[in-house]
């Protein structure tokens, strides 16, 4: 269901890995589950210091910029763009887990970790993004990810993947009858990602009958602006948005809260941001003068952004307080694409996707099955994501420059900015731990 008046987001990554060899599975014509996830403990601040996982999450973050970036250099549509750059590394991570050999290593190259940084790691990224938070019994944001394999029904897997896949990569298991009744299996996946993303991605994948295994992430997320339900403000005035294409529309803005900080600059661009009372945040990128946003959304740009953590909002020498709100449109964005093409150009990815019945030295996917051979056919990735006066999709670590001017002394001067996002513009939605779980560009409104 949709929650009414809230800004929603969800995504999710399937990937359709199809026989590659003559295989008939003993069909029974119903789905079974073959494993569950194990339960998520709550995270322990430790783990979040740990030494190995602050390098793992840097990882993780220069995949996100670098697809992105790439995924929208490869956009063809003048609509608006966002990806989650989080629900396809954990999709990534899933098939790494069930590859082997060269296969397993291009994964792992494309997600920047080894296979041991990968099992170590994966679980405390993934109960990281768990969240849901209330205030008066009501639910002010959620965050969720559900990771799945499905399996043909009658085709042999190999126990020992299936529990690493449900203890350390909190992944349900299925198997489904692709084979003989597809429309079926196509069914049940359409319901499953339907009901994870609470009904905001409602989709046939179509997914042939040469299918042997699925694999599934999706990514759930819903937060508000105010604690108490309050929506944000719009301007008074208009003002004039001028989109990608050079089209002006007069429309009233919605004012976000004042936050701790100054607008930082660069040469290109300009970058600040707002979040939301459970401390998501969006990062806004807009084009300087003379450039467009096709020139300021790039990897370097958007790994720039998203390492800021710091907008400078004390001046303890001069005893200046800067805070500063931004003036941005409501916007919707999405993607729906196969992203084979970007994995493969953009991150090395090649055996994942040959035919080991036409080249030996293709796919091998033996850690999950060696009783078929198979390789993956399509990687289709979708999101849906809105920002409006009541909510936004992202999150981040957040520090509250009230709490610091505060305590500087009656004699503080606060210096107030605003920063209007007029024209086309790029964004990074991050939680509270600074993961980012989507980019975009909104080219019009």
């Amino acid at each position: 269901m949709k929650f009414k008046k809230l800004a929603l987001c969800a995504c999710s990554v399937v990937y359709a890995l199809s026989f590659a060899a003559c295989g008939t599975p003993d069909s029974s014509g119903k789905s079974t589950q073959l494993g569950k996830p194990q339960t998520a403990t709550p995270l322990k601040y430790e783990e979040l210091e740990n030494d190995g996982f602050i390098k793992f999450r840097d990882k993780t973050d220069r995949f996100a910029a670098k697809f992105a970036a790439a995924a929208y250099d490869g956009y063809e549509s003048e609509d608006n763009f966002a990806v989650s750059p989080v629900s396809v590394y954990m999709a990534l991570s899933l098939a790494a887990e069930c590859a082997n050999g060269d296969t397993r290593n291009e994964l792992l190259s494309a997600l920047g970790v080894s296979y041991e940084e990968l099992q170590t790691n994966f679980p405390v990224l993934y109960r990281s993004l768990q969240a849901e938070r209330k205030y008066e019994g009501k639910i002010t944001s959620m965050l969720n990810l559900t990771n799945s394999l499905w399996v043909n029904d009658g085709t042999t897997v190999n126990q020992p993947c299936i529990d690493r896949l449900s203890n350390v990569y909190y992944a349900y298991s299925y198997s489904a009858d692709f084979k003989n009744a597809n429309q079926d299996a196509n069914d049940a996946i359409r319901s499953f990602v339907k009901e994870q993303t609470k009904g905001l991605i409602d989709k046939d994948f179509q997914l042939s009958d040469e299918t042997l295994f699925t694999l599934i992430n999706t990514l759930y997320l819903k937060t508000v602006w105010g604690t108490n339900g309050s929506d944000l403000p719009f301007t008074q005035e208009d003002y004039a948005f001028t989109a990608k294409d050079g089209t002006v529309t007069n429309k009233k803005l919605l004012r976000g809260n004042y936050e701790s900080g100054k607008v930082k600059e660069a040469d290109k661009y300009s970058t600040f941001y707002t979040s939301t009372s459970d401390g998501y945040k969006i990062k806004f990128i807009l084009p300087k003068d003379g450039y467009t946003v096709d020139d300021v959304f790039t990897e370097q740009t958007i790994a720039e952004v998203n390492a800021i953590t710091n907008y400078g909002g004390y001046d303890s020498e001069n005893n200046i307080s800067y805070e500063t709100r931004c003036i941005f449109p409501e916007y919707k964005c999405g993607y729906d694409d196969d992203i084979i093409k970007v994995l493969k150009n953009n991150f090395g990815v090649k055996k994942f996707f040959i035919d080991p019945g036409l080249n030996p030295d293709g796919c091998d996917f033996s850690t999950l099955s060696e009783s078929n051979e198979c390789y993956c056919k399509i990687i289709r990735h979708v999101t849906d994501l809105t920002v409006d006066k009541t909510g936004v999709e992202g999150a981040a670590v957040t520090v509250i420059g009230m709490d610091a001017a505060t305590a500087v002394g009656p004699d503080v001067t606060f210096i107030r900015s605003d920063f209007v996002l007029n024209k086309a513009f790029g964004f990074v939605l991050t939680d509270w731990y600074n993961t980012t779980l989507f980019s975009g560009v909104v080219n019009n409104i």
